[in-house]
């Protein structure tokens, strides 16, 4: 994992990664890096890292981290923030009153229910589709 975190490191540099990567980071400090709102953005305005890349992740159980990675058909309850990357189709029913965050990458799909007093918010790289139903005073943005 040690040699495809300094490769991501190496890509991400050449594209104007923050100084906050430093290429040294274990499995929790590059998913935390990832996962943060800066990470985010730089990943989905570079399509960064590759499909490819992202699937080594996989067998390291990301999940926990609420990162689904090629996860098929899934269904999510009220996840404080879901990153769906891949083959991944969910759906996902949010129903308590919090602020929801989603985020597809790489050709995910997601169809997004929302009610009561939720809150989603959804990004979506390109090539990503989502479907949102909203009931009561539930908002996605």
């Amino acid at each position: 994992m040690e040699s495809v975190i300094k490769n991501i490191y190496a890509q991400a540099k050449l594209l104007g990664c923050c100084p906050l990567f430093k290429g040294t980071e274990d499995l929790q400090g590059i998913i935390r890096l990832f996962t943060t709102t800066q990470g985010l953005e730089f990943c989905m305005t570079h399509h960064f890292p590759n499909i490819a890349t992202l699937r080594l992740f996989k067998k390291h159980n990301v999940e926990r981290y609420g990162i689904y990675i090629d996860a098929g058909a899934i269904t999510l309850n009220n996840p404080k923030r879901a990153i769906l990357i891949g083959r991944t189709s969910a759906t996902i029913n949010c129903s308590e009153l919090e602020r929801h965050e989603i985020v597809l990458l790489h050709g995910a799909r997601a169809n997004i229910n929302a009610s009561k007093w939720s809150v989603v918010f959804v990004k979506a790289e390109q090539g990503c589709a989502y479907l949102k139903n909203t009931s009561e005073n539930a908002l996605i943005l």
